[in-house]
């Protein structure tokens, strides 16, 4: 039998299947996967950072903050995703994300802008070509012609990308429908914004482009957002200003590790230890249970956390609230602290700012520049540059006391008061002043009252009680008389007083006189509370804390019941000084009684006033180890409670009732009847007091009494 070698040819020759053919066609003309760039991400992005750095698929675990600017990419509400944060935060991940799903789900011409052709050149040669070798997919779609695969140019199977240098030219010569600006506030701003110029080059696009631009916050020039004028946060300034909340490990409360949110998260460290210790001892505080809380609860702390937009709220128990306000621009504000990239940690954050700020007390060469570099690129945040140390000079302030004043009344232009107690070893000071428009203050009392605050009861609530029915005579001679608003005194310093005074606090909660007025501004505003000072130069200017809060999980109902100030004193005298040194009658002046003043110099009070210096570094601090500052600290806290109650934004053409003018104030009594209530008041107390010695034999109160009997000397006018 004879074999045609043609047939035998043949029988080795493989076909491919029809249905293949078939299917592969029609795959070509079915639509895009629809998948945003976080989800994407999710399945698709893979990370080498051989060589100590994160090898593996992308995982939405390592940095949850990341996938809402990633969503908002694919946006239709949204013309431009602005995201501010430090370096090693992953926001520049952002960007290659969303080329990555690009090319592969949903092709768009892209440009890429860096601050320079060497920072672009050196981002794809270290960034972007190694990310596409380890996409199989992303790497068929390239382009194999030697021009498809520049350092500046990536053609792929129906998109480009194009990376450029944020020059003048590049920016006007260049039209794509997305468009990435990395670390913006490095760009050249001599010829024009970068970021208007480039968003020009994509509005023929329409609602189908968008504008991503990430940056650190360089160009802002402080953390006043009226100063948000340049750069990423002018952007962020007018986005929908999302801030991210994480819950807390201990109480489970939600509160925010940026200094704008509703409940602030601060960075805590001994100040004045060893920089190693600094490091070591880092630990955020909680605002809501005044837990320290470690660097290794950041991880999940993150995992459970969420953004809360403009016009939204968000409770403790992490319920958010009220609609997000529109905006064009999605804003998203990244701090260091969120950061898992950060090497160190917290602990090495803490490091680098406590070494920045005593660079900058000692007036080391260039130290400015170092602290705002750490502020910026490593905490995320606006630089405040240190303000001039303020001068005050007591001889200069006691020479301003008016004759005309009179301690223990009311002048005139006065709507509320506000009271402060500062806690020493046998005593109590305290200082009454009353405000008036615009933040002009009066000191209308200041007494030394003796007492044991580390072990008596008694004279916590003799002192408290004291204040609480404090009557001062306005000066119309209308029989008259002002009632204090709002109370804060002391609460930390020798063994035994913190107890003292929370307990003392809930006595006065138990008369009711400790009570809430309302909610200002986000806080509660108690009549009674206990202040304590948070060193942090950073800290927030006033958080209301519940730092004995029992709560171990978000739904529990029940939760610490005193109220503690945690202030920041740094700040707050800043402003106490800045107000001293307003000399002329008008906001925010304050005016001393010629009564403060000794009968001859030195004025211990005034002396008192000026016992700190503001260091560069934002900190206060003793002129000499010895000088005396309970004054100045009392000017503080009655700074505090009235902030507390909104003094800064108080609307004065319809004010509240207690910050009325005199004749609508609910703060004024005519003081006759004032007192025949008391009295009657008094007498039925007195009256059960009696109904139950039968059979309550009574305590020894000697000592006590005479201690009463000396308070209510020192109170009598």
């Amino acid at each position: 039998m004879t074999t045609d070698p043609n047939l035998t040819s043949l029988t080795k020759v493989r076909f491919a299947d029809p249905r293949t053919i078939i299917a592969n066609a029609i795959k070509a003309f079915l639509p895009p996967e629809q998948i945003d760039v976080a989800a994407y991400a999710a399945e698709h992005r893979y990370l080498d950072n051989r060589g100590g750095g994160y090898v593996g698929r992308w995982n939405h675990d390592e940095a949850p903050y990341l996938v809402a600017p990633m969503e908002s990419l694919t946006s239709r509400e949204h013309l431009t995703t602005a995201v501010v944060g430090p370096g090693r935060s992953g926001k520049t991940a952002i960007g290659q994300n969303w080329m990555l799903q690009s090319v592969e789900v949903d092709p768009a011409d892209m440009l890429v802008y860096g601050a320079t052709d060497a920072m672009i050149e050196e981002y794809v040669k270290a960034e972007i070509d190694p990310m596409i070798d380890s996409h199989k997919e992303i790497r068929k779609r390239l382009g194999k012609r030697p021009r498809d695969n520049s350092m500046h140019f990536k053609k792929f199977s129906a998109m480009w990308v194009q990376f450029l240098a944020a020059t003048y030219s590049n920016l006007i010569n260049k039209s794509a429908p997305r468009v990435v600006i990395t670390e913006l506030d490095a760009c050249d701003t001599s010829k024009g914004d970068p970021y208007e110029l480039a968003t020009i080059r994509r509005q023929t696009f329409g609602y189908e482009s968008m504008v991503l631009a990430e940056s650190h916050p360089d160009l802002a020039a402080g953390s006043d957002p009226s100063k948000w004028t340049a750069g990423v946060m002018s952007l962020y300034r007018d986005s929908d200003r999302h801030i991210w909340y994480w819950p807390c490990p201990n109480c489970n409360a939600y509160s925010s590790p940026n200094p704008m949110g509703q409940r602030v998260m601060t960075l805590d460290w001994p100040a004045d230890a060893p920089l190693d210790e600094v490091r070591d001892a880092a630990r955020l505080m909680c605002p809501c249970c005044g837990t320290l809380i470690e660097d290794r609860w950041r991880r999940a702390m993150n995992r459970d956390g969420s953004w809360v937009g403009m016009g939204q709220t968000i409770s403790e128990d992490g319920d958010i609230a009220g609609e997000l306000v529109a905006k064009d621009i999605a804003g998203f504000w990244i701090t260091g602290v969120m950061s898992p990239f950060v090497i160190g940690g917290i602990g090495s954050l803490a490091y680098e700012m406590e070494k920045a700020r005593r660079a900058v007390a000692n007036g080391e060469e260039k130290a400015v520049q170092k602290l705002k570099d750490v502020t910026v690129k490593r905490w995320g945040l606006p630089f405040d540059p240190p303000k001039a140390v303020g001068s005050l000079d007591a001889k200069a302030l006691a020479d301003r006391a008016e004759p005309g004043l009179r301690l223990g009344y009311v002048p005139e232009g006065a709507r509320f008061i506000t009271a402060a107690v500062d806690i020493q070893g046998n005593r109590f000071e305290i200082l009454v002043r009353a405000w008036g428009v615009a933040g002009e203050s009066w000191i209308i009392d200041y007494r030394k009252v003796t007492a044991d605050p580390a072990t008596s009861p008694g004279d916590w609530d003799d002192m408290l009680k004291s204040l609480e029915d404090a009557l001062y005579p306005l000066t119309d001679n209308s029989g008259r008389a002002m009632k204090i608003m709002a109370i804060g005194f002391d609460s930390g310093g020798q063994e035994g007083v913190t107890l003292q005074a929370y307990d003392a606090w809930r006595r006065a909660r138990k008369r009711r006189t400790a009570r809430k007025c309302g909610n200002i501004d986000g806080r509660h505003a108690w009549s009674i509370l206990p202040l304590k000072g948070n060193g942090s130069v950073n800290a927030p200017l006033l958080n209301l804390t519940y730092p004995e809060s029992k709560r171990r999980d978000r739904t529990a109902g029940a939760r610490g019941e005193v109220p503690v100030g945690l202030f920041n004193p740094n700040a707050f005298k800043d402003a106490a000084s800045t107000q001293m040194q307003v000399a002329e009658p008008g906001p925010w002046c304050v005016h001393f009684p010629a009564g403060l003043r000794a009968a001859e110099p030195p004025h211990p009070f005034f002396d008192q006033l000026v016992a700190e210096q503001r260091s560069s570094d934002g900190r206060w601090t003793k002129v000499s180890p010895n000088a005396r500052n309970e004054a100045l600290d009392l000017m503080t806290m009655t700074n505090v409670m009235a902030f507390l109650f909104g003094l800064p934004r108080m609307p004065w053409e319809s004010p509240p009732g207690w910050a009325a003018p005199w004749d609508a104030n609910t703060m004024v009594v005519f003081m006759e009847e004032e007192t025949a209530a008391r009295n009657a008041t008094a007498l039925v107390a007195g009256m059960k007091v009696v109904a139950q010695a039968v059979s309550t034999p009574a305590p020894s109160t000697a000592s006590r009494e005479e201690r009463r009997k000396r308070l209510a000397s020192q109170l009598a006018r």
